[in-house]
């Protein structure tokens, strides 16, 4: 297992900066006021002789007055009980606080190696503000001035993070037979707020990973978990909710939507989670386009589907939308589930299997050309504007992931709209290739594997 090392903290001290300024890269959203980390975040650190999972967590509060800060609190709490190693972040242009205080008691209970790490501090003069009395409270053999946003002082945290590991002898040796090794099928959890995305992973991972809550915008952040559902391992990432671009009113919530469009696109599988009582609205229409666009398959999931009262009807209306707002979602396949009970992820997580083989769909040539002269026989290309018969000569399969075939024509490809759509939605419907987007491409000239005979 790999040794876990913990930024902690009271909020905006400079955690997330920190975070990114060890991994050398943006990881983590950051932002000028308190509270913008809520779930935490992992990442590989590799040091000179260890391996260390690098966490970055929610701020600490001693004081708190709504039930979603408890909530983040329990959730802070509960996951440094699980860490080797804790990196106490202070701001240094604040000085220390009786928050401050109050947290570092907290974590002192649990006689783990700690590093304080004073941040933010640029100058000389802002590093005279930290009198010897408000260090020698902490009490700890390692005190490091620092600042993420220059990158001073880093090389003294990893060297720190060294000593701690072999004067404690920790291991970062990971199981034989890790999955860490394995390449994840990476899945996309969307929606519009509120729908139920966080509590849908924490179901298919069996543990309370992300904050959940009745309120809108928990997530601010997309997230990832590496996870083994049923001897197939995946990275499954969280994302913040997306809303109508004009509701979007400060630079946060655009920096989550930015994150939320970048999880799909390292996507392989999207899941599109709907509310029952609102399905598949224009926002939910225009993420699926999205998808389609961005060349990755699709699965819809009804949630909440404890609470429908009339599954039959919703069902018709689910097709129903989809065949006329999202004709090239037709057939694609949808589960109804409920993340808060843990209802229907294993038909879920088959229709994901089945959308992934679709989207790696790959068929021979010689198969491609035989469909192809049926097609051909049975609707035959349309004229163009010079009257002329386009001529549709060979096939074939030049990518997967989404499956993309081409096809070599006469005439400089031109192809109307209507006889690609007949070609695609045949293609679909034949090869069964159902959730996936399909690109077919015209290209004019010969068949590609015919030899000259000059």
């Amino acid at each position: 297992m790999f040794i876990r090392a913990g930024i902690v903290g009271r909020p905006n001290v400079g955690k997330s900066t920190f975070f990114n300024c060890l991994l050398g890269r943006t990881r983590a959203i950051v932002g000028d006021f308190a509270g913008v980390t809520r779930d935490y975040k992992e990442e590989l650190l590799d040091l000179k002789n260890f391996q260390v999972q690098l966490v970055d967590t929610a701020g600490l509060k001693s004081s708190l007055i709504s039930e979603q800060e408890k909530t983040i609190n329990r959730y802070t709490l509960n996951l440094i009980n699980h860490l080797n190693i804790i990196l106490f972040v202070l701001d240094g242009r604040t000085g220390v606080t009786f928050e401050d205080k109050e947290i570092f008691q907290v974590c002192r209970r649990l006689n783990k190696p700690t590093i304080l790490v004073i941040n933010k501090v640029e100058s000389s003069v802002i590093k005279q503000r930290f009198f010897e009395e408000d260090i020698n409270f902490f009490g700890l053999p390692y005190v490091i001035f620092v600042s993420s946003a220059h990158r001073l002082g880093i090389e003294k945290v990893f060297t720190a993070l060294e000593d701690i590991c072999q004067e404690n002898k920790l291991e970062s040796i990971a199981k034989e037979g890790s999955n860490f090794d394995k390449k994840p099928i990476n899945i996309a959890i969307i929606g519009r707020p509120n729908v139920g995305k966080s509590t849908l992973v924490n179901a298919i991972i069996k543990q309370k990973r992300f904050v959940t809550g009745p309120e809108a915008g928990l997530t601010r952040d997309s997230n990832f978990v590496l996870f083994d559902w049923d001897n197939d391992f995946f990275k499954i990432y969280d994302t913040a909710g997306a809303r109508k671009k004009r509701k979007i009113d400060n630079s946060l919530e655009k920096e989550s939507v930015k994150e939320t469009l970048k999880a799909i696109k390292f996507s392989q599988i999207v899941i599109l989670v709907l509310e029952p009582d609102e399905l598949l609205n224009a926002q939910d229409q225009k993420l699926a386009s999205l998808c389609e666009r961005e060349g990755r398959a699709i699965v819809f999931v009804v949630n909440k589907s404890d609470k429908i009262f009339d599954k039959k009807f919703v069902d018709e209306k689910l097709k129903k939308t989809i065949s006329k707002s999202l004709p090239q979602f037709k057939g694609a396949y949808f589960s109804y589930i409920s993340g808060l009970k843990s209802i229907g992820l294993d038909n879920l997580r088959e229709n994901v299997m089945k959308a992934y083989s679709n989207w790696n769909f790959r068929q021979s040539t010689s198969n491609l050309n035989t469909w192809l002269k049926e097609k051909l026989d049975k609707h035959a290309p349309p004229t163009n504007n010079e009257k002329r018969r386009i001529k549709l000569k060979y096939i074939v399969q030049s990518n997967t992931r989404p499956p993309t075939i081409k096809i070599f024509t006469s005439h400089n490809g031109i192809v109307s709209k209507s006889y690609k759509r007949y070609l695609e939605n045949s293609f679909r419907e034949d090869f069964g290739l159902l959730g996936t987007p399909i690109r077919i491409i015209f290209k004019s000239g010969d068949n590609p594997f015919t030899f000259s005979k000059h």
